[in-house]
């Protein structure tokens, strides 16, 4: 049983976050062409079960 709202407790949760941070950091804009797919990919490389 998980509380109604529980990021924390949610691993995809931080996982996402990471992501977001990644590509806010970037300056990537989901308008772009083809370099979106090159960021989310990278973004998806710096996650590490660690972080799990």
């Amino acid at each position: 049983f998980l509380p109604p709202y529980s990021p924390e407790y949610n691993p995809i949760e931080q996982a996402w976050s990471v992501i977001k941070l990644h590509l806010c950091c970037q300056g990537i804009s989901f308008y772009q062409s083809k370099a979106q797919y090159f960021e989310l990919y990278e973004a998806c490389d710096i996650i590490t079960s660690d972080m799990a």
